[in-house]
């Protein structure tokens, strides 16, 4: 996709609230307007250019960097604050649960969502109405398709966070349009399950996707979200025919011989490595600025310890440390899990051999003080020290083949499938582990709850899956947490309650 065209796109959002101008307007002939925009091939990729643009909040430092970072890390329960979060209110609040609906990380997620929302709808609405002259018929599809994804992935990030939705499915064209009530939590899984399956078929396989389309939706893309999208529905119905579905469109992703595990697991976070074998769906950044476009943020700085040369807003904590080794040595070479090393700095011979370095050319001691337990995270932060204090072009995997393995796990565990094994002692031979321990039910389940912490820290996954499986609020109470059921999910912004009369 040619992000240079993202701005153009961008300007849509200017054009979703117009009315039909009047016989007696004089119109500007050069001025784009929904009639005259699309026209082609090429204007069609730069609406959806703006539609991609929203994902994860990344066109803006406040909603991308900070709003998003004390979203998906301070709500789980292996993790604390630097001292320096404790000058933002905004911040604490969702570490200490403490967040009510004029918080501003939660105004932006909202708002950056429907804004992705807007966009999706524009596409969709406006590619159909394109000739045959302006487009071809197999890009047409596959750009409604890919639409029909980021609309969908944008209600169920919402769905996801806040436990009251509003579906959005046409874009707004007067004022009366916008006043809108909440869905039922089953009717917005109902309309996002319909897009993903409804583009699924006219995406195309990662193989069939040139290098400079690296990061664009797939057909595996849709796949695994829709089994990840069924499992969340199956814990929160307590359905078990939705792990069946979730199932077959698991299996679908691994069955397609698409994607594998990266052996180099660290590079996928450091920005050595981008669009690994293991990336099913990816958020790009480049440090490219050719015509002025430069896709990096200041992540690494806002997670890299403060000892480090970052701005140290996030440590790990001790139970998590204690989690992460409680397997022992049983690593190939003696040592822990290799994901251990890979994930956090922490005070362990593996850090402190100065004959092998491994905190940027120095050892645990030397940067952290001799004896210091401090747990700092090792993902997100540059390879290479000097790239700490600028900014980096780290692409952020948002949907990795080993999640799609241990959802796989999980689904045919609930099945009473002895299967599911298997599906873990995959992601484990990679980090040099030898087999999980074989068992009942609960014992496969509670492999795969190790196995997602030692895959997935610092990845924003713990907090949905401790609330999905029914263990949000335990796991709270032994973090020493201040947490209450009602903050399982965020309150409706109060922006939205303030403009939105049907929402009262």
């Amino acid at each position: 996709m040619n992000l240079n065209k993202l701005y153009i796109g961008l300007c849509l959002l200017l054009l979703a609230t117009g009315c039909k101008k009047s016989e007696l307007e004089q119109g500007i002939p050069d001025k784009l307007t929904v009639d005259n925009f699309w026209t082609n091939k090429d204007r069609a990729l730069s609406g959806l250019s703006a539609a991609y643009s929203q994902l994860e909040g990344f066109v803006g430092w406040d909603n991308y960097v900070e709003a998003r970072s004390v979203r998906e890390f301070y709500r789980e329960d292996y993790i604390v604050p630097g001292s320096d979060a404790f000058n933002y209110p905004w911040w604490t609040e969702h570490y200490n649960f403490s967040f009510t609906s004029g918080n501003y990380a939660i105004d932006l997620l909202w708002r950056e969502n429907y804004k992705g929302i807007n966009f999706s709808n524009q596409v969709i609405e406006n590619i159909v109405k394109m000739s045959p002259s302006a487009i071809d018929d197999a890009s047409k599809k596959q750009i409604l398709a890919e639409a029909k994804f980021l609309r969908a992935y944008y209600h169920f990030k919402l769905l996801n966070n806040f436990s009251r939705v509003i579906i959005r499915d046409k874009v707004p064209t007067s004022d009366a349009d916008i006043p809108k009530g909440f869905s039922s939590r089953a009717e917005v899984y109902d309309f996002i399950l319909k897009d993903l399956t409804e583009a699924e078929p006219d995406l195309p396989l990662r193989s069939a996707r040139p290098n400079t389309e690296l990061g664009r939706i797939t057909q595996g893309a849709a796949q695994a979200y829709l089994g990840k999208v069924y499992l969340y529905r199956a814990g929160e119905d307590k359905n078990a025919t939705y792990y069946g579905t979730s199932k077959s469109w698991l299996e679908k992703v691994i069955t397609s011989a698409q994607y594998s595990l990266d052996p180099n697991f660290l590079e996928m976070f450091n920005g050595v490595t981008k669009n690994s074998p293991e990336s099913v769906f990816e958020l790009q950044q480049s440090a490219d600025n050719t015509n002025g476009a430069v896709y990096r943020s200041y992540l690494s700085d806002w997670v890299a310890a403060s000892e480090l040369g970052g701005y140290g807003e996030v440590y790990g904590t001790q139970r998590l440390l204690t989690e992460m080794l409680k397997e022992g040595k049983v690593a190939s070479g003696g040592k822990y899990d290799a994901r251990v090393y890979q994930s956090i700095y922490f005070n362990d011979p593996y850090f402190n051999d100065p004959a092998s370095p491994q905190v940027y050319g120095d050892t645990y001691d030397n940067i952290f003080g001799a004896g210091a337990q401090t747990i700092a995270f090792r993902k997100w932060i540059p390879a290479n020290s000097s790239r700490i204090g600028v900014s980096n072009a780290i692409n952020v995997p948002l949907m990795r083949y080993a999640d799609v393995l241990l959802m796989y796990a999980e689904v045919l565990n609930e099945q009473g499938s002895p299967d599911a094994s298997t599906y873990i002692n995959k992601v484990r031979k990679r980090a040099g582990l030898p087999d999980a321990p074989s068992g009942n039910k609960q014992t496969i389940f509670n492999q795969i709850v190790h196995e997602r912490v030692m895959e997935f820290t610092l990845e924003g996954s713990r907090f949905y899956d401790l609330r999905r499986w029914g263990l949000l609020n335990d796991n709270m109470q032994a973090a020493g947490r201040k947490f209450s059921p009602d903050k399982a999910f965020y309150p409706t912004p109060l922006k939205e309650v303030n403009n939105n009369p049907e929402v009262q």
